[in-house]
């Protein structure tokens, strides 16, 4: 019977510490309540308001043509490489490999499993279209897979834009 006793006076006393613990824990931190949430859903049905912002951007081939190819290519491992690889015959990752990749198809890179979205998409890989992609991926695919907020300035998207676009056996013509 002393050993139940000693059982228990211990479990008693441990419930007791915890409690102790957790109340002058409450007391000591004052947890931030977040006036919106932190992670925004995404309505993924589309719509007219939606799609305004990708038809609002400037056209990108006035920027292409004093475009900063290693500005581009630094911007393009700091922010793209995570997910995608660009050299030639490059095996993909998280998104598809980026060789060649203006002019190219959409949804055509041979062992990636694209979204639907982008398969319906349809159409090449133009200037254009990239710069609406990298702006924002889910205004321009809705449904797509890109977890990518988006390269939100000009300049920047132009510059990673000539970056790819250096990357291939014949680059495209600018426009």
């Amino acid at each position: 019977m002393a050993n139940f006793n000693t059982v228990a006076g211990c479990i008693l006393a441990s419930a007791l510490f915890a409690m102790v613990v957790g109340k002058v824990s409450n007391a000591v931190v004052h947890p931030h309540k977040l006036d919106k949430p932190a992670l925004a859903v995404v309505d993924e049905a589309p719509t007219a308001v939606a799609a305004a912002p990708a038809a609002e951007l400037a056209p990108i081939g006035p920027l292409l043509a004093k475009a900063n190819v290693e500005a581009g290519k630094a911007i393009y491992m700091k922010q793209c490489f995570t997910c995608h690889t660009i050299d030639k015959g490059g095996a993909n990752k998280v998104g598809p490999n980026q060789w060649d990749v203006v002019g190219r198809k959409k949804a055509s890179h041979e062992g990636f499993s694209y979204s639907s979205a982008l398969q319906a998409k349809g159409g090449d890989w133009t200037y254009e279209d990239l710069n609406h992609m990298i702006f924002k991926p889910t205004t321009y695919v809705k449904g797509t897979k890109m977890a990518f907020a988006g390269l939100p300035k000009e300049q920047e998207r132009a510059d990673v834009i000539a970056y790819l676009r250096t990357m291939a056996d014949s680059p495209k013509p600018l426009p």
